[in-house]
């Protein structure tokens, strides 16, 4: 991974709070190893959720963020 990349998308990165497989912490140590970059770095976590959160009751909390998250974070980029 190129953790420097400038010229990269918004990255967001979300964790279930009983997520065994992948937990907050690895997803937190990844937003640290982004921390140096311009681009955005996000990392939000949902307390009760695991690995398969969108699968679960309440996936829509889930799945508003992200979109609101990605929405707000869009941009335009022109042609080089």
């Amino acid at each position: 991974m190129n953790f420097s990349d400038e010229d990269r998308a918004p990255l967001l990165f979300i964790a279930g709070g009983e997520d065994n497989l992948m937990p907050p912490a690895v997803n937190q140590s990844n937003v640290k190893h982004y921390r140096y970059t311009k681009s955005v770095t996000d990392y939000k976590g949902f307390e009760g959720r695991s690995h398969y959160t969108v699968g679960q009751e309440g996936w829509e909390e889930v799945a508003d963020y992200a979109l609101e998250w990605a929405t707000e974070h869009a941009t335009t980029r022109s042609a080089s």
